[in-house]
């Protein structure tokens, strides 16, 4: 495989709350056992934010990344903000960020939300513009609260899910790294199957006059989405490795999106990735939505696990239903 879009991974940080909650703790609130809690998510500790706002925990992630990078906030041309759960409606989350960093004016914010999907979705975006000189560093930040959302009378997605946030900051390169393809499809018959359906202009906040309304909470029919993506995703890999003349043996890793531990065993098995092959961290910190591909990619660059030359694969679900893979070599 080729690089086709050429960049370079300067550096990355992360950023996890202070209040770590426990399985128990979880298993307690909505009065289930803790063994049905690590059996449906696997999911041990998870992060919740209370005074901290997504702005405040991607700025903190975000000067980790700049440090790490050894490059200042006057390098930086793009701030891509990826995720799913916002600050406010307007303006954007990326402004917000922008406030919180003081960054300068020559910094341009720029919003992408594809769920879960939305780090993968930023940094083809940003190996593209990368890759055509437009511009020469870009921040990509993906910081994540879906704590203030869980529906707890829903509580396979509510034990699943965690608060955070990670940054990577990426330089133009030539092509002896970046991208090497891109790949993403979507299958609409699950458009309802992971949802909040209120606080947008279809059920506008004044609509409801109960603002408690479970309307407002996240809702994810886990074992739904499962049987379709495993429906689905055997064919979408096989077109993307039939494209690109290469299989699961020519990655160095794979970095799937954090789904649930049971979800990600059951997928690993049916696609037939070697266990050593397939990062799994989500015993750590839950679901972090768009935080949770990055987050995987921060710990296997900050240990060690990965080096430059290896290639990878970034791989992710994501509402809508959307499936999607990214091939990097770093």
């Amino acid at each position: 495989m080729d690089v086709s879009c050429g960049f370079s991974i300067l550096g990355s940080g992360s950023y996890l709350p202070e209040n770590a909650v426990s399985a128990a703790q979880i298993a307690e609130k909505m009065n289930v056992s803790l063994k049905w809690v690590l059996g449906k998510t696997g999911v041990e500790t998870r992060y919740f934010a209370e005074n901290e706002s997504i702005a405040s925990m991607a700025a903190k992630a975000v000067n980790k990344a700049l440090e790490n990078a050894g490059v200042t906030a006057s390098d930086v041309d793009l701030l891509i903000a990826a995720g799913g759960t916002p600050d406010q409606p307007i303006p954007h989350n990326s402004a917000l960020i922008h406030k919180e960093l003081d960054f300068p004016s020559t910094v341009t914010p720029l919003d992408v939300d594809a769920t879960c999907m939305s780090f993968i979705q930023a940094t083809k975006i940003a190996a593209s513009l990368l890759e055509n000189k437009i511009y020469k560093n870009i921040v990509v930040v993906s910081a994540e609260k879906p704590s203030v959302g869980l529906d707890y009378n829903w509580p396979e997605s509510a034990a699943l899910l965690g608060d955070g946030a990670v940054a990577f900051v990426f330089g133009s390169s030539e092509k002896t790294s970046g991208m090497l393809f891109s790949e993403f499809t979507t299958i609409n018959e699950g458009v309802h199957l992971a949802e909040i359906p209120a606080g947008g202009t279809r059920i506008p906040p004044k609509q409801i006059k109960n603002t408690e309304s479970d309307q407002f909470l996240f809702k994810m029919e886990g074992q739904k989405i499962y049987k379709l993506a495993s429906k689905y995703l055997p064919d979408f890999f096989e077109s993307l490795f039939s494209k690109q003349d290469c299989s699961f043996d020519d990655f160095k890793m794979v970095v799937p999106h954090q789904a649930s531990l049971m979800g990600l065993g059951l997928m690993r098995r049916k696609l037939g990735i070697p266990k050593e092959k397939f990062y799994i961290n989500v015993e750590n910190y839950g679901n972090l939505v768009a935080a949770s591909v990055p987050m995987a990619l921060h710990e296997l660059l900050h240990d060690k696990k990965v080096k430059k030359g290896d290639d990878i694969m970034l791989a992710c679900t994501a509402a809508g239903l959307t499936l999607g893979a990214l091939g990097i070599r770093l």
